[in-house]
C-alpha cells in the first residue's frame, strides 16, 4: 500500500519537479492553495460546523415568570398581588444526542472540503497542463507564420523576375496570411491560458505573470496497476467518506429524535404576595410532565430507519461509482499513452526531413505550390498532434489521480 501510494504521488508531483524562471507548477499551486477565492469560501464552512458542534454543547436555559394582579378596589388597596416563578425543564439524552449529531456533522464537512480540494487540485493542474499545449501551439505557429512571411516575400521577388506565375505568388501571399491568422487565435488561446491560471490563483493581475518554461516533453509517464487504483480509491476518496458520514449522520439523528420522544421534566419554584393577607407569603414548587401520546404514530421511526438504509445503499453506490470511474480513467490512461509513443523520434524526424526537402525542391521549382503546402499542412497537422497527445497523457494522468483520490495537503503548500 505505501508502495503505490508513494509511486502516485510522485506522479501528482512530477510537475513539481520542473524549474522555471518565476512560475513553476509548485508555486503556481502553492498560490492556488493559498490565495483561491473558492477554496477560501469553502475552508470557512470548517470554521462554522466547529463553531455548531461548541453551539450544541449549551444547556437548556431557565424561565423566568413575573405575574402582578390587582382587583381594582382602590379603596381598601387590597387586592394586589405579586408572583415570580423560576421553571427549568430538563430533557434526558437530548443534549449529549446533539453533541454527537454536531460531530459527525462537522467530520462530513471536513470530507466535503477535502473532496473539494481534490477536485480543485486536478483542475488547477489541468489548467497548467492546458497552458503548457497552448505555449507549444504557439510557438509552432510562430515558427510556421515567419517562414510563410519569408516565402512570400522571396515569391515576390520570384514573381519579379518571371521565375513564377502570378497565380503561385498570390496562392503564396494567401497561406501567409492564413499562417498569420493561425499564429492570432494561436496567441488568444495562449494568452486566455493565463487568465486562467490568475483565476486559479486568485488574481487576474496576469501582467505580473511570466510564461512557463516547462514543456509537455519533459513530463515523466507511468501509471499504477489498475487493483492498486481501486484499492487506494476506495481507502482515500473524500466521497466515500462523504457517504460514510452520512450513515453516521442519520443514525445520530435517529438516536436525537428518540432522546427527544423520551418524558421530559419541568421544575418549578415561585412565590407570591398578596396585600390582602401580608403576614403570610405563598410559596409554590411544581412539575409537569407532558403525556405524549404523539409517540404512538410510529411513522416518524420508520422514515429515520429509512434514511439510515438510504444512506447505505448510497455508501454502496458510491463505492461502485468510484471503481468505475477508476477504471474508465485507467484505460483512458493507457490509450493516451499509447497514443503519445505513436509518435516516436524516427517518425517526427523524418516528417522533418520530409518538410526540409519539400521546401527545397519548392524554392528550386521542382514542384508545384500546391504539393508544398499539402507537406506543410501535414507537418502542422502532425505537430499539433503530437502536442495534443503529449497533453492528453498527461492530463489523462491527472484525471486518474483525481479518481484515486491524491493530492497534496494543502497545509504543505
Amino acid at each position: 500500500m505505501k508502495r503505490y501510494a508513494i509511486t502516485a504521488l510522485l506522479i501528482l508531483a512530477t510537475l513539481a519537479s520542473i524549474t522555471a524562471q518565476q512560475l513553476t507548477y509548485n508555486s503556481y499551486m502553492q498560490r492556488v492553495m493559498e490565495n483561491n477565492a473558492s477554496l477560501v469560501a469553502q475552508s470557512m464552512e470548517i470554521e462554522i460546523s466547529k463553531a455548531a458542534v461548541k453551539s450544541a454543547k449549551v444547556y437548556n436555559d431557565p424561565t423566568l415568570s413575573v405575574e402582578y394582579g390587582n382587583n381594582e378596589d382602590w379603596s381598601t388597596n387590597l387586592g394586589q398581588s405579586f408572583a415570580a416563578t423560576l421553571s427549568r425543564t430538563f430533557t434526558f439524552g437530548v443534549r449529549s444526542s446533539n453533541i454527537r449529531l454536531a460531530q459527525e456533522e462537522f467530520k462530513a464537512t471536513k470530507a466535503v472540503f477535502n473532496d473539494y480540494v481534490r477536485n480543485l487540485y486536478a483542475d488547477a493542474s489541468i489548467a497548467y497542463l492546458q497552458h503548457l499545449r497552448a505555449k507549444a501551439l504557439l510557438a509552432t505557429a510562430i515558427e510556421r507564420e515567419h517562414y510563410m512571411q519569408q516565402l512570400s516575400q522571396s515569391d515576390s521577388l520570384r514573381y519579379t523576375r518571371g521565375d513564377i506565375a502570378k497565380t503561385v505568388w498570390i496562392e503564396t501571399r494567401l497561406a501567409a496570411g492564413l499562417a498569420h491568422n493561425g499564429r492570432l487565435s494561436a496567441e488568444a488561446e495562449y494568452g486566455n491560458s493565463i487568465i486562467e491560471l490568475g483565476y486559479f490563483m486568485g488574481t487576474l493581475d496576469v501582467s505580473s505573470l511570466d510564461a512557463a518554461t516547462e514543456t509537455l516533453q519533459e513530463l515523466p509517464t507511468g501509471i499504477l496497476a489498475l487493483d492498486d487504483c481501486i484499492e487506494h480509491a476506495l481507502t482515500n476518496r473524500a466521497d466515500i467518506d462523504i457517504a460514510t458520514s452520512n450513515i453516521d449522520i442519520a443514525r445520530a439523528q435517529k438516536k436525537l429524535n428518540s432522546a427527544r420522544r423520551r418524558i421530559d421534566l419541568e421544575l418549578n419554584i415561585g412565590a407570591e404576595y398578596n396585600d390582602a393577607d401580608p403576614s403570610f407569603t405563598k410559596v409554590k414548587v411544581g412539575a409537569a410532565i407532558p403525556l405524549r401520546f404523539s409517540n404512538l404514530n410510529r411513522g416518524a421511526r420508520i422514515m429515520e430507519q429509512a434514511r439510515i438504509e438510504q444512506a447505505q445503499q448510497e455508501l454502496v453506490e458510491t463505492r461502485l461509482r468510484v471503481q468505475a470511474e477508476v477504471m474508465q480513467a485507467h484505460t483512458n490512461c493507457r490509450i493516451a499513452e499509447r497514443q503519445a509513443d505513436t509518435f516516436t523520434q524516427s517518425m517526427l524526424q523524418e516528417t522533418s526531413e520530409l518538410l526540409s526537402g519539400k521546401r527545397q525542391a519548392y524554392s528550386l521549382g521542382e514542384i508545384s505550390f500546391l504539393e508544398f503546402i499539402e507537406t506543410e499542412r501535414s507537418d502542422n497537422m502532425m505537430t499539433e498532434e503530437y502536442i495534443n497527445a503529449l497533453y492528453n497523457r498527461a492530463a489523462s494522468i491527472v484525471e486518474l489521480m483525481r479518481c484515486i483520490g491524491i493530492t497534496s495537503d494543502p497545509a504543505e503548500q
